[in-house]
C-alpha cells in the first residue's frame, strides 16, 4: 500500500473510532458530561486529534447523527422505495423509520429531551426534521395521486410528520418495544392522511 493510502486508511480508522466512542458516550452520559475530552479518552486519541476531525462538541454530535442516518440509510428512504407502488413504499419507509427509532432510543431520547433548551442539540435535530419533512412531503404526494384529498396537503404533512416522529414513537408504550407492530399502526395513519377525499 502506498504511503498516501496508509495515511488515508489510518485517518479513516481514527475517524471511525472517534464516532464510535461519541456514539457510545451519547447513550451513556448526560449531555453536560459529553465532552471532546471524554470522547478522546474513550477513542484512545488526543483531544487535538478529535478537534482536527470534528472541530467541536457540536461537530461530534453532527458526526454521530450523520453516521447513524447513513448506516440505517435513513437519507435514502425515497431512493430505496421508488420502485415500489406508493402504499408499499409508505409501509417500507415507516417500517425503516420505526426500526431506526427503536434501535437508537438510548441516544435519541435524551437528545430530544434537550432539544428545547440546548441550542446545539435543537439545531442538529431541527435540521434532520427538515430533511424528514421533505421526504414525507414527496411520499404523501405519491400516496395522494391525482384528484381531491381528504386533507389539505400542508395539514396532512404536519400530521404525518408528527405521527412518524421519534417523540411520538417513544410514547407508544409497549408498541415502542416492537417496531414492526408500531409500523403497521403508523403506516395506517399515514395512509389515511394522504388518502383521496370523498
Amino acid at each position: 500500500m502506498r504511503t498516501e493510502g496508509k495515511r488515508a486508511a489510518a485517518k479513516e480508522a481514527t475517524q471511525r473510532a472517534i464516532i464510535a466512542a461519541a456514539r457510545d458516550l451519547l447513550a451513556e452520559l448526560p449531555w453536560a458530561d459529553f465532552t471532546v475530552e471524554a470522547v478522546a479518552n474513550r477513542a484512545q486519541v488526543t483531544r487535538v486529534t478529535v478537534y482536527n476531525q470534528v472541530k467541536s462538541k457540536a461537530g461530534l454530535l453532527e458526526a454521530v447523527l450523520t453516521d447513524l442516518t447513513q448506516q440505517a440509510r435513513m437519507d435514502q428512504l425515497l431512493n430505496d422505495t421508488e420502485h415500489l407502488p406508493p402504499p408499499d413504499a409508505s409501509a417500507a419507509i415507516v417500517l425503516r423509520t420505526c426500526r431506526f427509532w427503536h434501535a437508537q432510543r438510548a441516544i435519541l431520547r435524551p437528545l430530544h429531551g434537550l432539544a428545547g433548551i440546548d441550542q446545539v442539540v435543537g439545531a442538529a435535530l431541527a435540521q434532520r426534521e427538515g430533511w424528514r419533512r421533505e421526504q414525507l412531503r414527496q411520499l404523501l404526494e405519491r400516496l395522494a395521486g391525482p384528484g381531491p384529498r381528504s386533507f389539505a396537503a400542508d395539514d396532512a404533512l404536519a400530521a404525518a410528520l408528527a405521527v412518524t416522529s421519534f417523540p411520538t414513537y417513544d410514547q407508544l408504550g409497549h408498541l415502542a418495544d416492537d417496531p414492526d407492530r408500531a409500523a403497521l399502526l403508523i403506516t395506517h395513519l399515514v395512509g389515511s392522511l394522504a388518502g383521496p377525499g370523498d
